[in-house]
């Protein structure tokens, strides 16, 4: 599936905010092209349910699909990612009514394009204020206490990244939670200071804020995937040692690489490995496919030759999704629980919800 330092002009070009925004907008502008207005549609949908779809003036086929009352896509949901999607539905949504909704929550991620860990529902979420009742198909209301912090993002009002992370911070696993501040700052979309600030104005004893406060500060914009993320968390979730991230390694032959984790008092390094680590742009062949797993073979073999390196571990999704997993696997390479100094962490009492420990001490009683 999380990096900025400052939110300064930059003279020479757009500030990476600046640039995230415009991508992110031009796959709102894709996606909006997708949708028919409802009388062009009344026009040219055909009745056959089985044929799915309908001829184009072109004379090729198109496929339509009903995403609710007077809203249809001129495509295949099927086509689509999740976040598309949801996405999708949003814009849908967004057009039928009278007001300006408020996207939140998991469709303010998923049109941010922030990484999750875990379920996702696909119903659109929208914040209103307590006393609004009524219900919305295919969408779920949020109500919030307090008036959310809020931008125009191509066209919709959606909640800013550091409301859309501190408000999935409060209602997610800690791993979905840190693993989406990474991004955020990875891109550099927001600072840590900026989360901490949001994280400390929720009123005290609000759901989820001891959450929230703590994955602001086990985030690391260097983690560089959800996959680094998640296996972040269970290293800490199971009181090991923490990792140093994204150390550099060097020969006789120059730089072998950046390492995912490295553990300098164990001298182990682990690498966590997700399913684009090692992708070949589309369009090449077998033979460049190989080529990166020689080259991957060969970077691993100079590891493993570094003074400072006794020994190289990896891992997958399946690995790290299940504790005990994610557990015996440390412990087989010799990473123990019990030195767990360093890990940053709030004053007070860790929120039972964040895991620590607790999990791996069920499965020994």
């Amino acid at each position: 599936m999380t990096h900025i330092e400052s939110f300064t002009d930059d003279p020479v070009g757009p500030t990476p905010l600046t640039a995230y925004r415009s991508e992110r907008e031009h796959a709102l502008l894709r996606l909006r092209q997708l949708l028919v207005p409802v009388p062009s549609a009344r026009l040219t949908l055909v009745s056959d349910a089985k044929s799915g779809g309908m001829p184009g003036s072109s004379g090729v086929a198109v496929h339509w699909t009903r995403l609710r009352r007077a809203a249809f896509a001129k495509c295949d949901p099927a086509t689509l990612t999740q976040d598309e999607r949801i996405i999708l539905m949003a814009l849908a949504i967004d057009r039928s009514t009278d007001r300006r909704l408020i996207f939140s929550q998991g469709t303010a991620a998923a049109i941010w394009g922030l990484p999750r860990i875990g379920e996702r529902t696909e119903l659109v979420e929208y914040a209103t204020p307590p006393g609004l009742r009524g219900r919305s198909p295919q969408a779920r209301r949020r109500r919030n206490t307090q008036p959310p912090v809020t931008t125009d993002l191509g066209g919709l009002q959606v909640t800013t990244v550091e409301q859309t992370i501190i408000d999935h911070a409060r209602y997610a696993g800690l791993e979905s939670a840190v693993a989406m501040c990474d991004a955020a700052l990875h891109l550099q979309l927001t600072q840590r200071s900026q989360l901490m600030a949001f994280a400390k104005a929720l009123p005290a004893g609000s759901r989820g804020c001891r959450m929230a406060e703590l994955a602001t500060f086990l985030a690391d914009g260097a983690s560089e995937s959800p996959l680094e993320s998640l296996s972040r968390i269970r290293m800490f979730q199971l009181d090991l040692p923490m990792p140093q991230l994204q150390v550099e390694f060097t020969d006789a032959l120059g730089l072998i690489g950046r390492t995912d984790f490295y553990w300098d008092e164990l001298g182990i390094v682990g690498e966590a490995d997700g399913a684009g680590k090692y992708a070949v742009p589309e369009g090449h062949t077998g033979e460049a496919a190989a080529r990166v797993l020689r080259a991957e073979k060969s970077r691993e073999d100079r590891l493993r030759r570094h003074p400072k390196v006794q020994a190289v571990i990896r891992w997958g999704w399946d690995d790290a999704l299940p504790v005990q997993r994610f557990h015996d696997l440390m412990s087989a390479a010799g990473i123990r629980p019990g030195a767990s100094d360093g890990w940053p962490i709030p004053d007070g009492p860790l929120p039972r919800k964040s895991k620590h420990v607790t999990v791996i001490e069920r499965h020994r009683t």
